[in-house]
């Protein structure tokens, strides 16, 4: 599969309040976003991330998920909400404890297409502030017609970025 992949851009997140990666190759239906290590200076913070237009993040109540958490604590839930400002890469609160990290893939849809609303589909692993082991599969929409061309992630209560590694990649067809 690495051959279908284009890289288009790379950030590392070692400081800052958000995490802003995104393109300017408009030629991919599909984009594919990899992020690793990602880390918050604060503990019991989740991790969130709107799409961008023009580099610029959506926070309009137009976002919507659902998910079905995996969790090797306690039983798996099914968690969703409708008329969002952003859309949850966890809720369980990451941390500065050792291991404390979030982990994803994220598949991106519709994003050049100016008459359809752009979603993702999802698949994230965390180990949280109280280490557990999480792991998220779902999707979620912004609904609201536009083209995008990337993601801002950030934390609850503007806490800042210890680490993280976002890859925006192509996928060709």
């Amino acid at each position: 599969m690495s051959s279908s992949l284009i890289l288009l851009s790379e950030v590392n997140a070692t400081s800052g309040a958000t995490a802003n990666i995104t393109f300017t190759d408009t030629s991919f239906d599909v984009y594919f976003l990899q992020f690793n290590n990602v880390r918050c200076d604060t503990d019991d913070k989740d991790l969130n991330f709107r799409f961008t237009a023009s580099g610029t993040a959506d926070s309009s109540a137009n976002y919507e998920y659902a998910v079905y958490e995996l969790r090797a604590d306690s039983t798996h839930v099914n968690r969703g909400a409708t008329g969002q400002t952003s859309l949850p890469v966890n809720i369980s609160g990451q941390g500065t404890g050792t291991g404390e990290a979030c982990n994803g893939n994220i598949y991106a849809f519709n994003f050049n297409n100016t008459g359809e609303f752009s979603h993702i589909t999802m698949e994230i692993t965390m180990f949280d502030f109280v280490e557990r082991i999480f792991g998220w599969q779902g999707g979620g929409a912004l609904k609201a017609v536009g083209a995008r061309n990337g993601f801002e992630f950030f934390w609850e209560s503007s806490a800042n970025f210890s680490s993280g590694t976002f890859k925006l990649y192509g996928l060709v067809k």
